[in-house]
């Protein structure tokens, strides 16, 4: 999977809640989700950040924000960016049960989704996943790895149609995704390890379409070719 590297310099005008939390749960998405594992990069200075943001902006209070469940969504993030999956699931699970309403609660869930893919206990993980879109389907972070998320648990368990049908939804629902066309092409070889070839060949010929050159396109052609191979044969 490809990385993508942001960079970010903090400021004043930047210490404010929703552009703080789109940065940090970027941060998490990009570094920290891998299909099969978490990647854990330079946790203890995210958890500085998250620290000395959160002292400053709830300094004075009153700005509409429960501080209470922002600052245990704080510890648990700080606890996940450090593999301390554990001690995060706690605290998520403690923000999600007692904050449900408030945003820092819907959004535990998502962690908690990811932390129970992590201990390949994938149905627990789909349903937390599930949770989240419920509440913040159109999250413009989080919602496509949580729709990926429920994806990833459908392949794990060998619902290998779902799980097509699923990633095939993130590349439609959220094509700017910087990881949609990862989402398509795991479609797209679900379709294949469910039978269904031609639900595979049509959607490699849409990504095609859509971006006929460069290294994606040469991968496609070469996966159109493989799933092409497999209906002569089958």
């Amino acid at each position: 999977m490809k990385k993508y590297r942001t960079k970010h310099r903090v400021s004043k005008a930047d210490l404010r809640p929703d552009r703080f939390q789109q940065f940090t749960e970027k941060v998490a998405e990009l570094y920290y989700r891998d299909r099969q594992r978490f990647l854990i990069v330079a946790g203890v200075v995210l958890v500085a950040i998250v620290g000395l943001v959160f002292v400053i902006q709830n300094r004075a209070g009153g700005n509409g924000v429960n501080t209470e469940a922002q600052l245990r969504f704080t510890e648990g993030l700080g606890m996940f960016s450090q593999g301390m999956f554990d001690e995060a699931e706690e605290t998520f699970r403690d923000v999600a049960q007692r904050f449900g309403r408030d945003d820092a609660g819907i959004r535990a869930r998502y962690y908690l989704g990811q932390i129970h893919f992590h201990n390949r206990r994938f149905e627990e993980a789909r349903a937390e996943f599930e949770r989240f879109l419920k509440a913040k389907p159109n999250d413009p972070v989080l919602a496509p790895g949580a729709l990926t998320g429920v994806a990833d648990c459908h392949e794990e368990t060998g619902n290998h149609l779902k799980a097509a049908e699923t990633y095939e939804r993130v590349w439609h629902r959220y094509p700017d995704w910087p990881l949609a066309s990862d989402a398509a092409l795991a479609a797209g070889r679900n379709f294949a390890e469910a039978g269904a070839f031609d639900r595979a060949e049509r959607l490699y010929q849409a990504m095609l379409d859509k971006e006929p050159v460069g290294e994606l396109a040469e991968n496609l052609k070469l996966q159109l070719s493989f799933v092409q191979t497999l209906k002569e044969k089958f």
